[in-house]
């Protein structure tokens, strides 16, 4: 090639060295323009790399050889030539940017794969973008066409090189020319070019680049200039089949590449003359008829002939642009007689001068240069192939595969692993990987920042490429052998990636479904109204809705939908996570661990509490208070960080606005601003303005019950006179389920009244039938003096409950002896001696206590004391008229044996109970066995100093200090069930019945309350037999966790469920249904169950999900058609449930061998074929195999979500198959509570006071306090602390007959 070819742009000489030749050795003249060897540039030792791969830096990726040719460069000439830098193209960064961005790897792959593409698709790899054609060349990938080799002559051919330097020093700039050749397995043969074209204005300067950053240009962008010089001739476009320009953004050199593919420049035809045996002979032994010297012996060969050919076209391209033409004599020699002259004329653009055969000039067409040696090359690998004897050109010449000519020219910093994985490179059978130009070898940096270009170079489709950075990172744990992608996992984890599939995936979620694939094509305001239908349709979901909708606010660039998200609170779950805590944890906690990372983030930050990550905890802690409206975590807000809880309406606030903004007026008291409050909150989703409104009120009262109520949520009870608030029952040893039980006997109004009036004296003995029975059993006439003493010791405690006024009262241990002692077991009480004797010593200390009332409804206890020989309370007051309280902490007046003095007559006169003067009992001791016999009987309220009346009086006897004791440490193991069965039948014995049942069973009070009675029938299948109906009684429903129900209803539903049996009779169908209701219902929990392996009993924390209300309906026994149909229905349906979980334990069922189901088999068979296939490309797996079996996963999976999503659509139907039947409703009354295993724990109970805004109450023995409903509802997994008993009341009868607080005070 010759410089005046590019004389327009410089003028040039210099000199090379001539290598040697591989088909004769004749040297040539030298060539004006100056060649470089193919001696490939190496990094320098002393040479520093950047661990960016795309590093910009002040040098180019070209590198001085480390056996680079000397250049001279002749002075310039006089002539002043035009700058270099405004001949060169120009395209400005952000302009590049613009155009499709490639690897060089992505580039080399193209040209192999661009024939086979550009014959099935008709387009261009090389000058579209990878996204554009992904698809299709996995596909031909994968299809059975051959892929092409792509191959670069090893040899230094001096006029064939692989690779040549062409420098310009006019222009300071250098052109690399890189030659090689694409075949398939036929041998079809196609040529390929690449130039790189850059500046070279520093020699001495180390150039250096870590990876190019191409993108495609089109032509035009190219100046003409730097066209030139890219051998831009029109000669050659006939042949060009593809042809592609690309500017490097990161290199200092400003590098061009132009790749070119050319089509063969031989045709099967061309070559016969040079192959065929027979032509070649007959040509050969003409000429020996030309040419004597000859010998007809020497017949030549196809190689002979070839090598004759590329010596004929080595003098044109040899030849110098100062040389003369030599022409080529017929006469003078023998080449006639080994090839075929014509072809030179047809094919070479050889000329006839007489009988010379005259070459072109090549010097005059670079274009013509470069074809003659695209035929030297084309022959070279066509003679090496040829199937000859003694083949030369085998052991000649040799091909490279790999690409290493072009990566060692274009050096870049993985070039050793692009040259070892270039041949076996699979990346393009996978579009994720043609996407973003990586290659599957490429480290994780790397596909990383390949990713990052192709987004900035192709913004619109940047979501398609996020969903291929993340298949490449499953495809990379899935396909290898412990590899750790470490680095993508962080990017992933560090970036917020959002794809077009997440795109997708999240407008189905919200609803919505994306046509055309354009994002675009929904309005936001139709987004955030099904946003908000999810919402309202599943608010626990909420995170999960929300985060889809960031994900499209993001994806659509969308500021309403933003701003949407931005006015809202953190997301609750995205609050819990930031502080690292989780829904149960406890206030106190919260902020513990809200300070703890504080300080961390402080300590990290500098102390910037303005920092991202510091707003972002402020906001998460605030989301968190909000959202519970936390009363501890707002006044925590509130104190320390005010400006994160302040919002714009406070700055508004008055007082007037203040009381307007809570409904009431400033002469309201503080529990009904409490209230107010309260109620309001309740509708508020943010309590902030109101609680700024209750502490304006608050600091205007100067109400400390206010201040401390906005603090903590709850009324301060040492704040409160006694009367406000119920009474607690201290734990005299273990007894914590026996005080909530009484506690939930206290708050039955019916029963409460029952107690507290209740006289033994008040019945006749004719009033109790020696027939009756109480829980089947007959009661003998013993067991009434027990339960009539176990009914007074029980008014006795309601007594103090409710007029004592201290905050707890301690149940007295005789009560709970009689309410552990089992019914089997007679209790000895000591009787009273009707002697005069007794009788005297007994009123001698009699106290009598009278009760009225002033004209204020004030309470007046007077006392007045008769005495037989003893001092008179007037000797130690002064005044035996004094109004006295006795105060339940005054220590009793015992005599030497520790038994009473004194036995306290209160006269309760007529109608409502009056509060009485109790009996004084030991606080802080037993009583003392030794009692004498005069003291044995003690009397209880309601008495008068007549001795006839005082007999007819309810009496309460006592009972050894030893046999209670005994009898309370036995009490103390039992659970809630046993106490209750004590209580409740001690109360119904000792009551008269007001009738009695067919079978005896006494009907009472407590069977009103608590019994309803249910109703089973047994329908034969063969319905020539008759059904038969029996009825039971029951004191509570059973609900029994090992069936795993999941609400209260599903439990009911298995115990009232329709079932087929099989009895004496046959087949049955047996039914249960509710006959009778019973005005409280309560439901049993059973927890405990039994470990057979280990031998043990557990018990279960399984919620078991109860709400507010229930409603009985659809089990009630009934004739409605309507309701027989609906149950039925339910009732196929679950025999539809079961088949169907059969079905899936089926499909489900593990293997023996392997320990897996048959879908886990599968995927690990698939799994392991696949990675087989991607390393060892020899084993010959046909692909339709793993397809086959992916076939079978995906229809098992449907399979099991089919089955699913029956079963979630029966379940469905079965819950609100009866939701229209609500005429039947109880209200929740009390769930007694459990915490700690089997064998022990601890026992509480929540008791809703309708009275009092149905808020609840915590009764923990001595500790009343009020609760959120939230604590009571808590149905987490994690909550230990479950419901024994649930106890749910009439609708219609909460208000009259549920009574929680009962405190009657009078202060004197």
């Amino acid at each position: 090639m010759s410089s005046e070819n590019y004389k327009d742009f410089s003028s040039s000489s210099c000199s090379t060295s001539n290598p040697d030749n591989q088909i004769d050795n004749d040297s040539d003249d030298e060539s004006p323009v100056s060649v470089q060897t193919n001696n490939s540039p190496e990094n320098p030792p002393n040479q520093f790399h950047s661990n960016n791969p795309f590093r910009s830096s002040a040098s180019a990726i070209s590198e001085s050889s480390h056996e680079s040719t000397p250049v001279s460069q002749p002075p310039p000439p006089p002539k002043r030539q035009p700058e270099p830098q405004h001949l060169r193209t120009k395209i400005p960064n952000q302009e590049l940017l613009k155009y499709p961005f490639k690897t060089l790897n992505r580039i080399l792959d193209d040209l192999k794969w661009t024939v086979p593409v550009k014959e099935m698709y008709n387009f261009s790899l090389l000058n579209s973008k990878p996204i554009d054609y992904s698809e299709e060349l996995s596909r031909v990938v994968d299809s059975s066409i051959l892929p092409f080799d792509t191959l670069i002559l090893n040899n230094d051919v001096d006029y064939c090189k692989s690779v040549e330097k062409l420098e310009f020093p006019d222009t300071q700039q250098v052109l690399y020319i890189m030659r090689g050749l694409l075949s398939d397995k036929k041998k079809k043969v196609y040529h390929f070019r690449i130039l790189a074209l850059e500046t070279n204005s520093n020699p001495f300067v180390t150039k250096i680049i870590d990876k190019h950053n191409y993108h495609v240009i089109p032509k035009s962008r190219v100046s003409d200039h730097d066209l030139k010089l890219l051998q831009d001739d029109s000669n050659e476009f006939e042949s060009i089949i593809d042809d592609s320009f690309y500017r490097s953004l990161n290199s200092p050199n400003g590098q061009i590449l132009r790749v070119t593919l050319f089509d063969s420049e031989f045709s099967k035809e061309d070559l016969i003359p040079l192959t065929d045996e027979k032509i070649i002979k007959e040509r050969y032994l003409e000429g020996v008829e030309r040419h004597p010297n000859l010998s007809p012996e020497t017949i030549p060969n196809s190689t002979h002939c070839i090598k004759t050919l590329i010596k004929v076209l080595k003098g044109p391209v040899m030849l110098k642009s100062s040389d003369i033409i030599k022409t080529i004599s017929l006469k003078n020699t023998v080449m006639d007689a080994q090839i075929d002259v014509n072809l030179l004329f047809d094919k070479l653009s050889f000329t006839s001068n007489g009988d010379e055969v005259v070459p072109p000039n090549l010097n005059e067409s670079h274009g013509l240069r470069e074809s003659y040696i695209r035929k030297i090359l084309e022959l070279i690998y066509f003679a090496k192939n040829l199937s000859v004897s003694s083949n030369e050109f085998q052991s000649q010449y040799s091909f490279s595969e790999n690409m290493s000519q072009i990566f060692n020219t274009i050096v870049e910093f993985d070039k050793h692993t692009s040259v070892t994985n270039f041949s076996s490179n699979y990346s393009n059978r996978f579009p994720f990987f043609i996407n973003l130009s990586a290659s599957a070898y490429f480290p994780d940096e790397l596909i990383i920042k390949c990713f990052e270009l192709t987004v900035q170079s192709d913004r619109a489709n940047s979501l398609y490429y996020v969903d291929s950075l993340k298949q490449i990172r499953n495809f990379r744990h899935s396909s290898s052998n412990g590899y750790s992608n470490t680095k993508l996992d962080s990017y992933f984890r560090q970036h917020e990636l959002i794809g077009f599939s997440d795109y997708l995936e999240s407008m189905k979620i919200i609803g919505l479904a994306v046509e055309n694939n354009d994002i675009d094509s929904i309005d936001d305001d139709v987004i955030i109204a099904m946003y908000r239908t999810q919402i309202k349709n599943d608010s626990r979901n909420y995170q999960y809705f929300n985060d889809h909708l960031r994900k499209i606010a993001k994806i659509k660039n969308s500021e309403k939908l933003t701003d949407f998200i931005h006015e809202e609170l953190l997301p609750e779950s995205l609050a819990l996570e930031e502080l690292s805590i989780e829904e149960i944890t406890e206030d106190d906690v919260v902020i513990t661990a809200y300070e703890f990372k504080l300080d961390d983030l402080l300590q990290r930050n500098g102390f910037n509490t303005e920092s991202n990550e510091v707003v972002l905890l402020n906001k998460a802690l605030l989301s968190v208070a909000v959202y519970r409206k936390s009363f501890i975590l707002l006044n925590y807000l509130e104190t320390k960080l005010p400006d994160c809880v302040k919002i714009p309406a406070m700055d508004d606030l008055t007082i007037h606005k203040a009381y307007e903004l809570l409904g009431i007026n400033n002469k309201a008291n503080e529990s009904e601003i409490i209230n107010a409050f309260q109620t309001k909150s309740v509708k508020e989703s943010d309590v902030r303005l109101l609680r700024s409104a209750f502490r304006l009120i608050a600091e205007f009262k100067k109400s400390e019950i206010l201040f401390s109520f906005i603090k903590t949520g709850k009324i301060d009870t040492s704040l409160l006179p006694a009367e406000n608030w119920p009474a607690g029952l201290d734990n005299i040893g273990n007894t914590c389920y026996l005080n909530s039980l009484l506690q939930y006997y206290f708050c039955i109004k019916p029963l409460r009244d029952l107690i507290l009036t209740f006289n033994e004296n008040d019945y006749k003995s004719d009033d109790y039938s020696e027939d009756r029975k109480v829980g089947g059993r007959k009661v003998e006439k013993s067991e009434v003096q027990r339960s009539s003493q176990f009914i007074y010791q029980l008014r006795r405690l309601f007594e103090e409950m409710i007029y004592s006024n201290q905050r707890c009262v301690e149940p007295n241990k005789e009560l709970a002896y009689l309410s552990f002692l089992p019914l089997s077991q007679p209790v000895n009480f000591r009787q009273h001696e009707k002697s005069t004797k007794s009788t005297e010593a007994t009123e001698a200390n009699v106290i009598e206590v009278k009760i009225d009332e002033d004209d204020d409804n004030n309470l007046i206890i007077e006392h007045k004391e008769e005495q037989t020989g003893l001092p008179s309370a007037a000797d130690d007051t002064g005044n035996a008229n004094d109004v006295t309280m006795i105060d339940e902490e005054t220590e009793p007046v015992t005599n030497a044996g520790g038994s009473y003095d004194d036995a306290i007559l209160v006269d309760m006169g007529e109608g409502t109970p009056q509060p009485p003067t109790l009996p004084p009992r030991e606080q802080n001791g037993d009583n003392n066995d030794d009692v004498d016999d005069d003291d044995e009987e003690l009397e209880t309220p309601g008495t008068s100093s007549d001795d006839d009346h005082n007999l007819s009086l309810p009496k309460i006897l006592p009972i050894s200090t030893d046999q209670i004791e005994s009898t309370i440490e036995v009490g103390r193991q039992q659970d809630v069930t046993e106490c209750i069965e004590n209580v409740i039948y001690q109360i119904e014995t000792a009551l008269p019945p007001e009738s009695l049942d067919k079978d005896g069973e006494q009907y009472d009070l407590i069977k009103k309350l608590f019994y309803g009675k249910t109703k089973q029938t047994i329908t034969p299948l063969d319905k020539s037999l008759k059904s038969r109906v029996s009825f039971e009684r029951f004191f509570s429903l059973i609900i029994n966790v090992s069936d795993h129900p999941k609400s209260i209803y599903d439990a009911l539903d298995y115990y009232f469920n329709d079932d087929i049996v099989k009895l004496e009779e046959g087949l049955v169908k047996k039914s249960i249904t509710i006959s009778e209701l019973p005005q409280i219902l309560q439901f049993h929990v059973q927890r405990v169950m039994f470990d057979r392996e280990r031998l043990m009993a557990y018990k279960s924390i399984e919620p078991i999900p109860f709400s507010d209300k229930i409603y009985l309906d659809r089990y009630l026994d009934t004739d409605d058609e309507e309701i027989l149909s609906k149950r039925n229905q339910v009732f196929e349906w679950k025999k539809e449930i079961k088949q169907l979980q059969d079905e899936k334990a089926k499909l489900l069922k593990t293997d023996e061998d392997t320990s897996l189901n048959i879908i886990d088999n599968l995927k690990i068979t698939k799994k392991y074929l696949e990675k087989r296939i991607i390393l060892d490309d020899s084993l010959s797996i046909d692909l339709t195999t793993i397809q086959i079996i992916q076939s079978e996963i995906d229809n098992l999976s449907s399979k099991l979500l089919t089955i699913d999503s029956q079963i979630e659509k029966i379940n469905h139907s079965i819950n609100n198959q009866f939701t229209d039947y609500k005429e039947v409703c109880y209200d929740i009354f009390a769930i007694f509570i459990h915490r700690g295993e089997a064998s022990y724990g601890h026992y509480w109970i929540y008791i809703k006071d309708p009275h009092n805004r149905d808020i609840f109450r915590k009764y923990n023995d001595e500790i009343v306090t009020e609760v959120p409903s939230s604590e009571v509802f808590n149905f987490l997994e994690t909550n230990t602390a479950t419901p024994y008993y649930i106890v749910y009341v009439k609708d219609e009868l909460e208000l009259n007959y549920i009574e929680p607080l009962k405190r009657e005070i009078k202060q004197t």
